[in-house]
Parts: structure tokens; C-alpha cells; sequence
């Protein structure tokens, strides 16, 4: 988002609060413009100034509503928690019940990939708080990141009391599945925007990488019940098709 549509956003608000901004609307438009200009400049190369320039405010406005520079970035997470949509329990409420391995994982890298492609601004920001060994990082590591791990390696951890899964360490899972969707929405997001080396949708990629995924971890047991499963469904279907090709001779 530019300053000029921060600005136009701020003079609706204002103009809705009769001429001067409101202070929780004040609150807000300060905060998307340090987001803009920490994604854009690093946390380093912001300072409080020109944030403040940038919002069209004091220095000491910005202090009134961010006492310290800790309480901007969990603002700044809450934010994102509250105007996200992206919440992996509910999405996956349904495949987890079934217990739908294949479901859960692709449902879960499309909604990631789709929420890193819709907020680009926020993947750079925490590419640049992780680079600058920013608190952000922590923060994020710890309210989201930490989360998702404990999240997903107990489905991890039941599938694999039902023999459905190998036993390798959760974690190792997660982070290989992470991994692959991270990178690559890294890779559409800052390092090939123009997709020179893979240009696939996001319904594609999810698919493809919880193959991979479950290639690799399924069990010898479930995946040879599957594929028993499948050769007995395929030699039905072929018996009723002979059968009826006699029918109607």
C-alpha cells in the first residue's frame, strides 16, 4: 500500500469522524504505515520520524499511541491476527475428524499459500525481521510458528498411533511440509516474481507437495492397504464391464 492510499483512506476516516481522525482510527493508519515502511525498508532503516512523516503526524503523536517500540510490534501481530482469515483449526476441522491425511495437508498449504500471496507485505516484513534478528521474529515465532508445529504434530502424532503414518519425530514432518510451502511462496513472493522456474497454481503446488509428503511418510502397512484396495476396486470395475459386454452381445 502507497502513502497516497494510506492518505485517502485516512481522509475517509476523518471525514466520517467530523474532520479529525478519530484515535483509534488515528491508531490504525499509523500502524499500516510502519508495516508498509518496515516491509519495505527493514526496522533498521525505519525510524519513528518517518513514520510519522509518512502518516502526516508528530513524532509524538506516534509515542501517544505506541509508548515503546515492543508495544508497535505486537500491535502489529494483533492486527494481523485480527484481520486474517486464514485459521488453520477451523479449516481443518472437517479432515481432521475424518481423518483425511490428504486432505488436511492440501487444504492447509493452499490456504498458506494463498495467505502469503494476498499479504505480501507482511512475508517481507518477517523476512526482514528474521534477517535482522528482529524481536518481530520471536514474537511471531512464538505466537504463530510454535503454534502451528504443536498444531499439526498432535494430527502427526495420532495418525501415527493408527498406524497410518511412519514413526519419524512430528517436528520433522512439519518442518519438511512447512518447508516446501514456505520456499515456495518465498519464491513467487520475493525472489521470481515472473515465475521462471515453476509457474504452477497454488491448488497445483498443494497437491503435488502432499504427494510428496505422503510418499515419504505414509506407512508401509496403510500404503499397501490402499493400493490392495485400489487393485481389487479396479478389477470389480472390470469384471462388471466384461459382464456386461456379454449382456449385451
Amino acid at each position: 500500500m502507497s502513502r497516497a492510499a494510506d492518505t485517502v483512506r485516512a481522509d475517509a476516516l476523518a471525514g466520517a469522524t467530523g474532520g479529525r481522525m478519530a484515535g483509534e482510527a488515528r491508531r490504525q493508519q499509523i500502524l499500516r504505515v510502519a508495516m508498509r515502511l518496515f516491509s519495505q525498508h527493514g526496522f533498521r532503516g525505519t525510524t519513528t520520524k518517518e513514520i510519522a512523516h509518512e502518516a502526516g503526524v508528530s513524532e509524538a503523536m506516534v509515542f501517544r499511541h505506541f509508548a515503546t517500540k515492543e508495544e508497535l510490534y505486537n500491535a502489529i501481530l494483533d492486527h494481523k491476527a485480527c484481520t486474517g482469515t486464514f485459521d488453520p483449526c477451523s479449516l481443518l476441522a472437517d479432515a481432521i475428524t475424518r481423518k483425511d491425511d490428504r486432505a488436511v495437508f492440501a487444504q492447509l498449504a493452499r490456504a498458506l499459500m494463498q495467505h502469503h500471496e494476498q499479504d505480501t507485505e507482511f512475508l517481507r516484513l518477517l523476512t526482514h525481521a528474521a534477517l535482522e534478528e528482529h524481536q518481530l521474529a520471536e514474537l511471531f515465532w512464538d505466537r504463530v510458528v510454535r503454534q502451528m508445529y504443536e498444531f499439526l504434530g498432535d494430527y502427526i502424532r495420532e495418525r501415527q498411533r493408527d498406524g497410518a503414518l511412519r514413526s519419524v519425530d512430528p517436528a520433522i514432518i512439519v518442518r519438511a511440509f512447512l518447508g516446501m510451502v514456505i520456499h515456495h511462496s518465498l519464491n513467487n513472493t520475493l525472489w521470481d516474481k515472473q515465475r521462471r522456474l515453476l509457474d504452477i497454481s497454488n491448488e497445483r503446488a498443494a497437491r503435488e507437495f502432499t504427494d510428496i509428503l505422503l510418499g515419504g511418510v505414509t506407512s508401509t502397512t496403510a500404503a499397501t492397504a490402499r493400493a490392495n484396495g485400489k487393485t481389487k476396486r479396479g478389477a470389480a470395475a472390470a469384471r462388471t464391464k466384461k459382464s456386461t459386454a456379454k449382456r449385451n452381445r
